[in-house]
């Protein structure tokens, strides 16, 4: 008796404590705009992990050099997490170009060429590595949720896609992502 009326209390503390948004009366198709804002963010980390896969492989990589890069990063997934955020939620479409796969596929791309292309950096080379990844991992995260709050459920399939990628955000300590994933 007890423990059913604990669980009781803990599931409607739990649906009262969760933001509600408003899903189920929008019949809106926004993905054109979502796209946008993940192409940009696509765009600008096909630049920067090159940047710093590069920066390894000339023995060029530092605190100086990495840090540009992800300072650039944290401020890309800002900048896509806010544009995100200003999108109305989408009532999506798995016909009309461009589809929720096509987004969520785009953005497990992002996801997997970040958690890849930061995995080779270390402490010994980049000692303000982990301060720096602290500094990224919540707008990973932020921008992950809003993906997932502006196109309902599109995370589902970029967290299958990442099942295999998710161990680099692991080894990196981006826990706020991996949260985001559902992992």
């Amino acid at each position: 008796m007890f423990f059913a009326s604990l669980l009781t209390l803990l599931v409607a503390s739990t649906a009262l404590a969760s933001p509600l948004e408003s899903r189920q009366a929008n019949t809106t198709n926004t993905n054109a705009g979502i796209n946008q804002a993940v192409d940009a963010l696509d765009q600008s980390i096909h630049i920067n992990i090159p940047n710093i896969i590069t920066l390894q492989a000339s023995h060029q990589a530092n605190d100086s050099t990495i840090g540009e890069q992800i300072d650039d990063l944290t401020t890309v997934f800002r900048v896509a997490a806010q544009d995100l955020s200003n999108i109305p939620v989408s009532a999506g479409s798995t016909t009309v170009s461009p589809t929720n796969d096509d987004i969520s596929i785009t953005f497990a791309t992002i996801l997997s060429l970040v958690a890849s292309g930061l995995s080779g950096l270390t402490a010994e080379v980049v000692p303000a590595m982990l301060s720096m990844f602290q500094d990224l991992d919540p707008q990973v995260a932020a921008a992950t949720t809003a993906l997932n709050t502006t196109l309902p459920n599109s995370v589902k399939l970029v967290h299958t896609m990442m099942l295999d990628a998710r161990q680099f955000f692991i080894a990196e300590g981006f826990n706020l992502t991996i949260a985001a994933l559902g992992f």
